[in-house]
């Protein structure tokens, strides 16, 4: 049976060698090799997401699931949370949005009260045109933070999405519109030419009589 001091030498050693992962994974971010830094980050949450937020295996205290508070998020829980916001940051850098999103909502569901999770997952909707759902977190962002040039930055993004999508929307409806006027034009061509083709022999029968 597995005492709980070898449990507890154990879950700090696997503590350690995750959290030297992200340091490293940070510092890479720093120095902009993000690919590299992800690695650093998958290997940080391999060691960390197999351990016991309470080594000590002693009971929680009750959480209110209808008043959440930032005490009842377990450390452990913070620490996944940052490292899968930083991997939001790298494959926001790489492009890779799909995984921005997938990111981000691990890390805004570990800790709701992560408020770079939350604004990774709204950087991450707003680039999948999900514009509502970005929204929503801006506001709440914002009500800590009104001036935040970062969320301000977003809403011009947000602002010159939009604007695109409606100039889209009309260029698909002029194409529309000259579409059904090329076809109706060419429809009373071929009306025209059948007229005159009708036409044709009688004038014919006119000229030999």
């Amino acid at each position: 049976m597995t005492t709980i001091t070898e449990t507890s030498s154990e879950y700090e050693s696997k503590y350690a060698s995750g959290m030297a992962h992200k340091n490293a994974g940070n510092q890479l971010f720093k120095d902009e090799e993000f690919a590299k830094a992800l690695k650093e980050y998958y290997h940080a949450l391999l060691y960390l997401r197999g351990l016991n937020a309470n080594p000590m295996d002693l009971a929680s205290a009750p959480r209110d699931p209808e008043k959440p508070t930032e005490e009842d998020v377990s450390d452990l829980d913070k620490d996944l949370s940052i490292i899968q916001t930083n991997m939001a940051a790298c494959h926001l850098r790489l492009d890779r949005i799909d995984r921005v999103v997938a990111c981000a909502d691990a890390a805004h569901k570990a800790n709701p009260f992560n408020k770079k999770a939350k604004f990774k997952l709204a950087q991450g909707y707003i680039r999948q045109g999900w514009i509502p759902k970005a929204e929503k977190l801006l506001d709440e962002l914002e009500k800590d933070s009104p001036r935040d040039a970062a969320f301000a930055a977003e809403r011009r993004l947000i602002a010159s999405k939009e604007k695109e999508a409606e100039a889209k929307q009309r260029s698909e409806m002029r194409g529309m519109f000259d579409r059904a006027n090329n076809k109706l034009a060419a429809a009373e061509a071929a009306a025209a030419d059948e007229t005159k083709a009708e036409e044709q022999p009688a004038v014919i029968r006119k000229k030999t009589t």
